[in-house]
């Protein structure tokens, strides 16, 4: 049965914050070379490979108070750091909000190192050059995860101005532009595909539905657009017969309306078939292994195309799957660690951000598969896949405050980074011998109608 979220009247939403990205305060002292003693940081981590660092500091009498942005990057410059269990964000592209550069080197990198029990990055300390990754870590002297409600206006202060992207994120009233009627009007349609009781994967294919239907439920009501309709094919609805009832009498979008095809599960390569997308396997591997493959599977690009046809302002085909022959399958992996660090919370939205990349009046459709062909895609059982969790880290950095002309493009490029990094960098068995092969997703953006 469908499920349909309705307003009745426009929602006097202005604040719709998702769990986009981990913010620290931290301190230490850094006075080898008789630089100053003591330093605050406040780091915001974006979760998608970015973020920002503002350091706080006296010099000859003087506040100095500096931007950097942040790029995480692994140590990897000699075969003993290889794959070690020390995660750094270089700090670069310095800019002097007070005060000016007080013409001594500061910290290059925040360390972050894994906790062997829990198996997630911690902070640690600093360093100037992160080429051996055995070397002492300027420890912090404290550590301090900030919260949304440590947000006063007094702490923010310390580190931004009121004109600044982040301050008014926190504490101006968006005052965009009012949707028009006809954008009011739209309506979200999301078709979630998976079968979740699969007992390689489904715990991870539920997960990723869950998260989808936060994520979206959630744009709708920051938009306050008129309704987010949702079905999904599961359980004992999960084949191919119900799929194609589903695009057909399911969705059925006018010409302002969003489409989101999501598919979770298992997937592979059709001989012969040199389009990019995978084809979707929708058989029950436990009801239905002995029914052939071929005759119950999609193509994703089919689905792309069925989708198309309809006249949606905006199509996002989404396949969290493996690209690659029927006889391998998705590594379920362990460590959640790779693919993000604990805590966190949202940055505020952008009504404009939001409405550039869902209200585009340039009609749009997207084919993301989670894999390139003869690629495998990861999962964990914590979060769900690889590039579905990525995906969502980069949608929901792009809609902050601090952002600004964004575009799909832009989103999967930071989603298809982040999964070829760290799948790059996980260990596919539990004795930790052998690392998981290349995953890097194949996109295609679509502008016009078909």
């Amino acid at each position: 049965m469908k499920k349909i979220v309705l307003v009745i009247f426009p929602l006097l939403v202005t604040v719709i914050s998702l769990r986009a990205q981990t913010v620290y305060e931290f301190t230490f002292s850094y006075g080898a070379r008789q630089t100053p003693a003591d330093y605050k940081a406040f780091f915001i981590d974006n979760n998608d490979g970015t973020g920002k660092v503002r350091l706080k500091f006296v010099a000859a009498n003087d506040t100095v108070l500096a931007d950097f942005d942040v790029k995480e990057e692994y140590a990897e410059n000699n075969g003993s750091c290889k794959n070690g269990d020390r995660l750094y964000y270089k700090l670069q592209n310095p800019k002097f909000i007070e005060s000016k550069d007080p013409g001594f080197a500061l910290p290059g990198y925040l360390c972050f190192k894994k906790e062997p029990v829990s198996g997630l990055y911690e902070p640690a300390g600093i360093m100037d050059n992160p080429a051996d990754c055995r070397a002492d870590l300027v420890k912090f002297s404290s550590i301090s995860g900030i919260s949304q409600q440590d947000l006063s206006k007094e702490f923010v202060l310390r580190y931004f101005k009121v004109y600044e992207p982040f301050y008014r994120s926190q504490f101006v009233t968006n005052n965009s532009k009012a949707l028009t009627t006809s954008e009011l009007n739209t309506k979200l349609y999301l078709l979630f595909v998976s079968n979740v009781t699969d007992p390689l994967i489904g715990v991870a294919d539920r997960k990723g539905m869950e998260e989808a239907i936060s994520l979206f439920r959630k744009i709708k009501e920051f938009l306050g657009i008129s309704a987010f309709i949702y079905d999904t094919v599961t359980g004992p609805n999960f084949n191919k017969q119900t799929v194609l009832n589903r695009i057909n009498t399911f969705l059925t979008p006018g010409p302002n309306d969003i489409v989101v095809f999501y598919y979770a599960g298992h997937g592979f390569r059709m001989p012969k078939d040199g389009r990019p997308g995978p084809y979707i396997d929708l058989r029950d591997l436990q009801r239905d292994q002995f029914l052939r493959y071929q005759d119950n599977s999609l193509s994703t690009e089919d689905i792309k195309d069925m989708i198309r046809k309809k006249g949606a302002r905006l199509n996002l085909i989404l396949s969290e799957s493996c690209n690659d022959t029927i006889t391998k399958t998705n590594p379920m992996v362990r460590e959640p660690a790779i693919a993000g660090k604990k805590g966190g919370f949202g940055m505020n939205w952008s009504t404009q951000n939001c409405r550039d990349l869902f209200l585009n009046t340039t009609p749009t459709t997207i084919l993301a598969a989670a894999a390139s062909p003869y690629q495998l895609a990861i999962s964990n059982s914590d979060f769900g896949g690889y590039f579905s969790t990525f995906f969502r880290n980069a949608l929901e950095t792009n809609l902050g405050y601090s952002k600004s002309n964004v575009r799909w493009e832009n989103i999967f490029d930071q989603a298809k980074q982040q999964t070829e990094t760290k799948a790059g960098r996980t260990w596919c068995n539990d004795e930790k011998t052998v690392k998981c092969n290349r995953q890097r997703p194949a996109v295609n953006i679509i502008y016009g109608r078909f």
